[in-house]
């Protein structure tokens, strides 16, 4: 009777996991090469999925076997990115982040929750500078990365291969509502990474420098016309976008990035580790938890987006004081 349950909750969550416009059974009869008779009966929980049905189903469809495998066990399984210290291997980061936004744009309602310790990750991408000094910074400083010890920024290789999967990600990015809880130390991290390095000397130019700067100074801009608007804006074109936008200030640490992927189909929680990597997972239960855990900590925010003026603009010039305070320090 357990297994013959653990079989229930996989197939209810395999419902889950395919698009409507495709025939469940159909998908299983040819993914596992057996009749439809056959695929019907194991929907219906008459024959038995082996372990070998399960997981080709779950690679194929890219859902958890938490469900059908540890039932209501207090364990959960997690996903990571197994990056190398190789230059070119982060690339692969840059594409589990395309692949994950697009899955879950193909469910109603998606949309991304996103608590920031430090900067949203996607913002990075709209800023060159930005960019290449994050990745510098990223394979340099934390992956350790032997080849890069005594380059400039300026002097570092950017890989077509991250040139060609940024715009997928921003892409995808702009068409997806979001929910965004900042703290007022949120930009902390990249100004202190950006004074360690010019005080190490790793930018060969103070040109170089300044431009990195004015960048940091237009995401802020750029966070904050949205929030003004209620609706995410581009940076290239000047428009805002229809996809919304909620932005709330936190008084409470969040401790640490934990971003929600949610949709009235699927769900998906990330939380950061070693710096800017991620661990995933699509637990159910472990996302109920995200999902009120968000709430609370929602509940504890004020909402700056679309109301609250002075509330908005005290926050946000702080945010950009702390980039004119830097400036001042390592230009002036």
């Amino acid at each position: 009777m357990e297994n013959r349950q653990h079989q229930i909750d996989f197939i209810s969550t395999l419902k889950r996991a395919i698009p409507s416009n495709l025939n469940l059974a159909d998908e299983v009869s040819e993914l596992l090469n057996v009749s439809a008779d056959s695929a019907y009966r194991r929907l219906r929980g008459e024959t038995d999925l082996s372990l070998e049905e399960m997981v080709l189903l779950a690679k194929t469809y890219n859902i958890s076997l938490d469900s059908a495998l540890m039932g209501s066990s207090k364990m959960v399984s997690f996903r990571t990115n197994e990056l190398s210290t190789e230059i070119s291997g982060f690339t692969d980061y840059l594409s589990v982040l395309h692949s994950d936004l697009k899955w879950i744009r193909q469910w109603p309602k998606a949309q991304i929750t996103y608590a920031a310790e430090d900067l949203p990750v996607f913002y990075h991408f709209f800023f060159p500078q930005l960019a290449r000094f994050k990745m510098v910074y990223w394979n340099k400083s934390i992956l350790g990365n032997t080849q890069l010890n005594s380059a400039f920024v300026e002097d570092v290789h950017i890989p077509d291969s991250w040139r060609s999967e940024v715009p997928k990600i921003i892409q995808v990015f702009s068409q997806m509502p979001s929910i965004e809880i900042w703290h007022e130390d949120t930009l902390k991290s990249t100004v202190k990474q950006i004074e360690y390095y010019a005080q190490v000397g790793y930018f060969k130019q103070k040109d170089t420098l300044n431009l990195l700067l004015q960048e940091l100074q237009s995401l802020i801009e750029m966070v904050k016309m949205q929030a003004e608007q209620g609706n995410k804006f581009d940076p290239v074109s000047k428009t805002f976008l229809e996809a919304t936008f909620e932005m709330y200030a936190s008084e409470v640490m969040i401790g640490n990035n934990c971003v929600l992927l949610n949709s009235e189909v699927q769900n998906a929680t990330y939380i950061s580790y070693n710096t800017f990597n991620f661990i995933q997972t699509k637990n159910e239960s472990f996302n109920k938890q995200t999902i009120e855990w968000t709430k609370n900590l929602l509940s504890k925010s004020n909402r700056i987006s679309e109301v609250s003026e002075i509330g908005r603009a005290r926050y946000f010039n702080k945010q950009l004081q702390q980039i004119e305070d830097l400036r001042q320090r390592l230009l002036l």
